[in-house]
Formats: structure tokens, sequence, C-alpha cells
């Protein structure tokens, strides 16, 4: 079994925040689902707390998840831990 630690990319934050979701429920949607709201000024006013689930129309959760980055804006390193090749966990370090 062969592990190891990669830096696979970094992001780059300029709104203090992070998504973490499948970006096919988000993009090319006719309409975008509810929990998220209908443009950047609703999802924003749901983010009251360090993060949040969002949930899909039915009200499950599993849509994605936003999270604050601790200082804000920045980029940040995305660092994988492989084994046999394969991504096991991803971290974002911020501070």
């Amino acid at each position: 079994m062969e592990k190891k630690t990669v830096k696979i990319g970094t992001v780059g934050v300029d709104a203090g925040l992070l998504w973490v979701g499948d970006p096919c429920y988000i993009l090319h949607q006719t309409s975008p689902p509810e929990d998220i709201g209908k443009n950047w000024h609703e999802f924003v006013e749901k983010m009251t707390e360090e993060y949040r689930q969002f949930n899909y129309d039915g009200g499950y959760p599993g849509l994605g998840v936003a999270f604050s980055t601790g200082y804000g804006d920045g980029e940040y390193d995305v660092i994988a831990e492989m084994e046999d090749g394969r991504i096991k966990e991803v971290r974002i370090k911020f501070f």
C-alpha cells in the first residue's frame, strides 16, 4: 500500500469562504437549488455561521458545504493524502 502527501493545487479566495460540492448540481441548472438562493446576495445572507450545510431541493443534506476561510481572502494550498494512487483525504490549511 503506497501512501504519500502531495500538493494538488491552490485555491484563490475573494469571498472569505469556500464551497465543497458537486458542480453538476449548481452549474448549468435552469434555476439554482432553492437552498443556495437566487443570487449571490441571497447565498451570502445564508452564511451566518462559520460553516453551513446546504440541502438539495428535497430537503436532505448533501448539496454542498460552505465555510469561512479563517482570515478571509488569499491563496491556499490544497493538499491531498494519496493511497494506492487515489485521493484519500484533502486538506486546506488557512492559518
